[in-house]
C-alpha cells in the first residue's frame, strides 16, 4: 500500500488506539485493561480487557476522553490477563536472574500480543520451560522460587540483541545548528544517529536525544567532517573526524536506552531520503502499527528511510549487550523484507508520517536476527514519550 493511503487508513486508529492505552492505563481502569492492538486489514481497533461485562463503561471512558475518536471501530475481546499483571510477572521474573535463581539467560521478556502469556526469549528454552514445570510442581510454601504462577509463560530461543551503534558509523555527514532527527553524531570513535531534538520544560534550553549506549557521560559530541562516505560503502567510508558541535552527554537513563546532548540549537524536523519532515506530535507505538525510521546508516548503505516496520510487540523488556534492562518495544519488516536497523542507525528517530508532517515515536535502540554483518530482522525502539517524560523535555517543534 503507497505510504499516503496507509496514513489515510491508520490515522484515525492510531487516534484511537492512543485514547485506549490512556484510559486503560488510568487507576480506574488498570484492573481490567491487558492491551490494545491495531487491525489495519479490517480497519478497526482490538481492545483487550479481563472483564467484558465492563466494556460498555470503558468505550464510554474512550469517548468522554476524546469525542473526536470514532468508537464503533472498537473491538473488545476477552482477555486472560491485565496488563499490570503481566508487568508484574516480568519484574519478578528479572530479579529472580538478578538474584542468580534462574538456570537461563533472559534475553527479551515481551508481552503477547494478545496478552495471554509472557514470551521469553532465553538462552536455553528448554531448560526454561523444564525449571518452570519443576517449579509449579513444588509445594506451595517453596513456590516463590518460581517467576510467576499466575501468569503463563512461554520459552522460546533468544537472539542476543546488541546495540544498534557501530564505531566508525554515519550518514548525514555534516549538518549545521539547529541540528535535526537524523544527523550524524560522533565522538570521533564511535558513531549513532541524532533522534528526539527537544528542550527542556523548566528553561527551555535545547537538548538533542540519542541512545545511551553511544556515548560516555560528559562526551562533547559533534557531526562528522571531511569527505562523506559512498553510498553502498558507508562503513569503509569513515574518517574519525569530528565537526560542528552538537552537545556534551549531560543525564543517561540506562532503563530507556537514552541521553541527552546539551548544547547547541535543535528544531524537530527528519532528515529523509531526499527531504525533510516536520515533527509536530509524538506518540506511543501500538501493535499492528506501522513506523519508519530514519538510522544513519541505513540510509547510506542505500535502505533510504526505512519504513513498513510493523509493531509485533508494544512492551518488550530486553537485556541489551550492555548489560542494562531497556523497556521498548519490537518490530520487524519480515516476512518480506529482511533489513530492519543497521549498525548505526542508533538513537535515530523511530516515527509515522501524517501527511505531510511527521509522529515521533522514539528512538533506535538495539537489532537482532542479523542476515548479514551490519543489518537485523528485529530492531527495537524505546517510547518518545516515556523518553520525554524522564528527562523533564518537550519537543521543539520549531519548524
Amino acid at each position: 500500500m503507497a505510504p499516503d493511503k496507509q496514513e489515510k487508513l491508520l490515522a484515525p486508529l492510531r487516534a484511537l488506539a492512543d485514547v485506549v492505552e490512556r484510559v486503560g492505563s488510568s487507576r480506574r481502569a488498570a484492573d481490567i485493561y491487558a492491551g490494545v492492538r491495531i487491525d489495519a486489514p479490517h480497519g478497526t481497533v482490538e481492545v483487550q480487557l479481563t472483564d467484558l461485562s465492563r466494556a460498555a463503561k470503558f468505550i464510554a471512558a474512550i469517548s468522554a476522553a476524546d469525542r473526536h475518536v470514532d468508537t464503533g471501530k472498537l473491538r473488545p475481546v476477552r482477555a486472560a490477563q491485565t496488563r499490570q499483571a503481566l508487568h508484574e510477572a516480568r519484574d519478578r521474573l528479572f530479579a529472580q536472574e538478578k538474584a542468580g535463581k534462574l538456570p537461563y539467560e533472559i534475553h527479551a521478556v515481551a508481552i503477547a500480543a494478545d496478552a495471554s502469556a509472557l514470551e521469553i526469549a532465553v538462552d536455553k528454552p528448554a531448560v526454561a520451560a523444564k525449571a518452570e514445570k519443576t517449579a509449579r510442581q513444588e509445594a506451595p510454601s517453596a513456590r516463590s522460587a518460581a517467576p510467576a504462577h499466575d501468569v503463563p509463560l512461554v520459552f522460546k530461543q533468544g537472539r542476543r540483541i546488541s546495540s544498534a551503534a557501530r564505531t566508525w558509523a554515519d550518514v548525514r555527514w555534516q549538518d549545521n545548528a539547529p541540528f535535526i532527527a537524523g544527523d550524524v553524531l560522533t565522538d570521533g570513535g564511535q558513531y549513532c544517529t541524532a533522534g528526539l531534538p527537544a528542550v527542556r520544560k523548566k528553561d527551555n534550553k535545547p537538548v538533542m536525544v540519542t541512545a545511551a549506549h553511544c556515548f560516555s557521560n560528559g562526551t562533547k559530541i559533534y557531526t562528522g567532517a571531511g569527505t562523506t562516505p559512498a553510498f553502498g560503502a558507508f562503513y569503509d567510508g569513515l574518517n574519525g573526524l569530528t565537526g560542528n558541535y552538537v552537545g556534551t552527554v549531560d543525564g543517561v537513563a540506562t532503563g530507556w536506552d537514552a541521553e541527552q546532548l546539551i548544547g547547541a540549537d535543535n528544531n524537530a524536523d527528519t532528515s529523509e531520503t531526499t527531504s525533510y519532515g516536520r515533527v509536530t506530535s509524538v506518540a506511543y507505538s501500538h501493535n499492528g502499527d506501522y513506523v519508519c525510521h530514519n538510522g544513519a546508516a541505513s540510509f547510506f548503505m542505500k535502505r533510504e528511510t526505512v519504513c513498513g516496520i510493523k509493531v509485533t510487540h508494544d512492551d518488550i523488556t530486553y537485556k541489551l549487550d550492555t548489560g542494562w534492562k531497556v523497556r521498548g518495544v519490537e518490530g520487524t519488516r519480515l516476512p518480506g523484507n529482511q533489513w530492519a536497523a543497521a549498525h548505526g542507525d542508533s538513537g535515530s528517530m523511530v516515527f509515522t508520517p501524517k501527511g505531510s508532517e511527521r509522529q515521533a515515536r522514539g528512538v533506535v535502540s538495539a537489532l537482532s536476527g542479523p542476515y548479514q554483518t551490519n543489518a537485523g530482522n528485529y530492531i527495537y525502539w524505546t517510547e518518545a514519550t516515556d523518553i520525554l517524560n524522564h528527562f523533564g523535555l518537550k519537543l521543539n517543534p520549531r519548524t
